[in-house]
């Protein structure tokens, strides 16, 4: 839904030459992806977040030595033009310095997936630093992704006869998928602020295609997440459901989820610090998994939705539904 264009910028600051490698990410309104009333309430969530929840962010992480591992790139300037309706980021350019995006969706290895949920606990941790510091919580303070409950509900229709069509034999898993696949309960629980669960910041679209990695020698090193324009107040779990459902392998699924999950935990723990007591550092392990076995079925309806699209079902997924089904979940 948007253009890449990149450009240096060369100048001389106290005397110092200074170079910057850097890319405007502008707009496309012609996109067929979602109407174009939609794609304009994205563009407005994104500048948002990056004008305004961004440094505040930052503000809480200054007792932490972020630098380059902070989980975002640096944006310099975003702004929107109420007449035009033409959007701009101006951001560093992550491919000069390394980062780049999987080819061909290929899904993410157990050590991808290790740094990536430590750029989502960092994400999760600050939002509710945050909270806990300011009198007026993100979720007053941000507007959060909009979700056309049509556009929603044909995708996961597309998404549903998709997956009829490459799995034809499993018309009880079908079923299922159906009934949990309820478009207006799931924006209902997406907008709920009142719902008891601990809520936090999430990226609201963590999958391949919006995750950038830096390798060295072919081992992954560093992690940024791009395209912030569905950020969603949900659960922590939301995040990491979606991710595992979007971006990675039955094997990664199956026998490193434990140690995935653990290691968020610990890098959320690490996010939070010890001097300041919150509701989040009595957030257990055990906790966590159990939030994430219920919240997997979200992770499904993510992927339903992008399924007839991009993330075409594989038997891959087709184990990670069967295996969602055995926890009684679904």
């Amino acid at each position: 839904m948007t253009n890449i264009v990149a450009f240096d910028v060369v100048g001389t600051r106290n005397g110092t030459r200074q170079s910057y490698s850097l890319v405007a990410k502008l707009t496309d309104f012609a996109s067929t992806l979602c109407p174009r009333d939609n794609l304009i309430d994205f563009e407005r969530v994104e500048i948002e977040f990056y004008s305004r929840a961004v440094p505040e962010l930052l503000s809480v992480s200054a007792d932490d030595p972020l630098s380059d591992s902070f989980f975002l790139p640096k944006c310099y300037f975003a702004a929107t033009d109420p007449t035009s309706m033409v959007s701009v980021r101006v951001m560093e350019n992550l491919k000069t310095q390394g980062f780049s995006i999987k080819p061909d969706l290929q899904p993410l290895s157990r050590d991808e997936m290790m740094l990536t949920v430590g750029a989502l606990a960092q994400l999760h941790g600050l939002s509710h630093r945050l909270d806990v510091r300011s009198d007026i919580p993100l979720s007053e303070k941000c507007i959060f992704g909009p979700f056309s409950p049509p556009v929603v509900a044909r995708l996961c229709q597309g998404g549903l006869k998709t997956f009829a069509e490459a799995f034809p034999e499993e018309k009880d898993l079908l079923a299922r998928l159906e009934k949990v696949v309820n478009v207006p309960r799931f924006l209902e629980d997406l907008a709920d602020r009142k719902s008891p669960r601990l809520r936090v910041l999430n990226h609201g679209d963590c999958w391949t295609n919006n995750i950038m990695i830096k390798y060295d020698g072919g081992v992954p090193i560093a992690v940024k997440l791009v395209d912030w324009q569905v950020i969603q107040y949900v659960p922590p779990t939301y995040d990491l459901a979606f991710l595992f459902l979007c971006s990675t392998s039955w094997d990664v699924f199956q026998n490193h989820r434990d140690a995935i999950l653990a290691h968020y935990h610990q890098q959320l723990h690490n996010t939070l610090g010890r001097n300041e007591p919150s509701k989040l550092q009595n957030y257990t392990l055990e906790e966590l998994k159990t939030g994430f076995r219920t919240d997997c079925v979200y992770g499904l309806f993510s992927r339903i939705m992008r399924m007839e699209i991009v993330l075409h079902p594989n038997p891959d997924f087709l184990r990670m539904v069967q295996e969602i089904k055995e926890w009684g979940v679904l």
